[in-house]
């Protein structure tokens, strides 16, 4: 992907391994007219400080407007397509979270969270540190200056990782060899149940091993749309390349996770500001 005018990645420090995927630097210049852009599901977390004008955004087919960032904003997991408007003097750092971080900064399960939503900070322990942290930020003006502050903070608050999940995280490859049951082979890897697998994944990271499984294979399928080069896809081939039952099944998936069709997605957002988070990371 080529570099987005109006944003920017940045990776952490190192002592933020295994907490922060990446911060992403959105913006909009002064006299610049609004624009929309739409990001793929991820299944992160996302921590946003605003520091501009209110960002509207949506879910899937939604116009953006029907939720409202101010200032501080929790999002996530990320589980359907998200779309923002970005106004003119737009001015907003996305932190994105590894699979427990966001857990390990605010020490808050995940259990109940359903994902899609604009969360209000009083569900965080630590909210007082936050909008001292966003004032302090505000005052800054070089993006690296604010990427060092969050950086320390970040890096000063989180906990070490739970024992807890440890399984889960020695356990990633199993998500990527279609020939593996990964909660069968964690189990047998640690004499868990598989029940327990579960419900640490549901406290820790906010989704099921199933809702993972799903969307690495959705996730693939992007990809391979992304890469095609005369946007005219072979449905029978991509059901039988990414293991679909039939091809409602992947329309179904489609529209789950994107509102959308495989054709109409193509020819409506492959292109037009529709992105992967973390697909540009650049080492800044």
């Amino acid at each position: 992907m080529e570099k987005d005018q109006n944003g920017q990645l940045y990776e952490p420090s190192s002592a933020l391994k295994g907490i922060v995927s990446h911060f992403y630097h959105v913006f909009n210049n002064p006299d610049a007219a609004p624009v929309i852009k739409h990001v793929s599901p991820s299944l992160e977390m996302e921590l946003i400080f605003n520091f501009g004008p209110p960002v509207k955004i949506s879910y899937n087919q939604d116009a953006p407007g029907t939720l409202i960032i101010e200032r501080i904003s929790i999002i996530g997991p990320l589980k359907k397509m998200l779309n923002y408007k970005l106004p003119a003097n737009a001015d907003a750092i996305v932190i994105t979270f590894e699979l427990d971080g966001f857990y390990r900064l605010f020490k808050v399960p995940l259990t109940d969270v359903t994902g899609n939503e604009n969360y209000n900070l009083s569900v965080l322990p630590r909210q007082h540190y936050l909008e001292e942290l966003w004032r302090a930020l505000k005052d800054l003006e070089d993006i690296k200056d604010r990427l060092q502050m969050l950086n320390h903070f970040i890096a000063a608050l989180a906990v070490t990782t739970e024992d807890a999940v440890k399984p889960l995280l020695d356990g990633e490859d199993y998500f990527h060899n279609p020939l593996i049951q990964p909660v069968k082979a964690i189990a047998a890897d640690t004499g868990l149940t598989e029940r327990s697998i579960q419900m640490r994944f549901q406290k820790y990271a906010g989704y099921s091993p199933k809702e993972l499984l799903r969307f690495l294979r959705f996730k693939a399928v992007i990809n391979h749309l992304l890469n095609l080069r005369d946007d005219k896809p072979d449905i029978f081939d991509m059901i039988n390349k990414f293991n679909y039952h039939d091809q409602s099944h992947l329309i179904k998936d489609f529209n789950y996770f994107l509102g959308t069709t495989p054709h109409r997605f193509i020819k409506e957002l492959k292109g037009r500001q529709f992105y992967l988070t973390g697909q540009d990371k650049n080492r800044s």
